[in-house]
């Protein structure tokens, strides 16, 4: 895994290892990567405990306007996707974001920007400060990320680095609960869809039910590798690549009908301003399929197409 100070070699290895991946599959996982083993048990431990709340405490942090807090059964429904017809069915699972942190004072909270606006918390203090752990080391990794990434787009080392800074980042606490030995066809953990942002850093327990729609249409299972984060590009990553990185369907099932599945996605965006447009030698030989856009807007406007959100502002812990 790539640390401060490494060479021009190992950055250009792995740019190689992730062009290679996202071209492909649009899913890698990264083992060695330096984030302590200690931080990431800590955090699922903050997902059981946070979900194992009574059901009025976390309803109070229901999701505010700015798309942070909680998102309970039924609040997420699959209706403007690029792939897949809208779902007959809500997700089955639960889940809790915390965004990137905004000083109350920032300009975009005077000006009211989307995104841009206060995080809820619970009452757990020990919950909070694990997540905050984790929420710094992953993006810390997402940053280490950028140069290979880069790279990887046929740019200098330090070319995203710029569009991330500071990055726009969502940390989800996802819960799923036992899956019915009569599932429906069309009931699942989460529909299938493509993420919307850039870069996408899962933790996952050992339960399985991730699986990737391969080329020819087939569902594929992600396998459990302990100690391993999966990583998979989203749109607007494909979008600075004219659709040449893979923004791959994927879906979950939880492959236990006994057994909750806890996972911890981390959402690893651009700056909210910075804007999404095809990269010069992705569209030498071919027109550029998608119009430049503000990421702000872009990412806005898929959230609210959908998932539900509460209009009450709610104040920062």
């Amino acid at each position: 895994m790539l640390r401060q100070g490494c060479s021009t070699a190992d950055i250009a290895t792995t740019a190689r290892s992730i062009r290679s991946a996202c071209e492909a599959a649009g899913f890698f996982s990264i083992l060695n990567h330096g984030v302590p083993a200690r931080v990431v048990e800590d955090a699922f431990e903050a997902n059981r405990r946070f979900h194992a709340l009574p059901q009025p405490e976390k309803d109070a942090l229901r999701t505010n306007k700015w798309h942070r807090g909680y998102m309970g059964f039924g609040d997420a429904t699959l209706k403007s996707s690029a792939r897949f017809a809208a779902a007959r069915r809500p997700n089955r699972m639960e889940s809790f974001f915390v965004r990137h942190e905004v000083a109350p004072d920032h300009p975009d909270i005077l000006e009211a920007k989307p995104l841009q606006g206060p995080n809820q918390w619970p009452a757990d203090t020990w919950l909070c400060q694990a997540i905050r752990r984790y929420g710094t080391a992953i993006c810390e990794l997402g940053l280490r990320l950028l140069p290979a990434l880069s790279v990887a787009v046929g740019e200098a080392p330090d070319y995203l680095g710029r569009l991330f800074d500071p990055p726009s980042t969502a940390l989800r606490l996802i819960h799923y609960p036992p899956t019915p030995e009569d599932r429906p066809d069309d009931l699942y953990g989460s529909h299938p869809h493509t993420d919307y942002g850039f870069l996408t850093i899962l933790a996952q327990d050992e339960i399985g039910g991730l699986e990737v729609q391969g080329r020819e249409g087939a569902w594929l299972p992600v396998p459990v590798i302990q100690g391993a984060f999966v990583c998979n590009i989203g749109d607007v990553f494909a979008r600075w690549t004219n659709d040449a990185f893979n923004s791959t369907p994927h879906r979950v099932i939880n492959a236990s009908t006994h057994r909750d599945r806890y996972s911890v996605a981390y959402f690893f965006d651009p700056n909210v301003d910075a804007t999404v447009t095809c990269l010069p030698q992705f569209c030498r030989d071919a027109p550029a399929k998608h119009a430049p856009v503000r990421f702000i807007d872009y990412f806005t406007s898929r959230l609210d197409a959908n998932y539900v959100r509460y209009e009450q502002p709610s104040a920062a812990a």
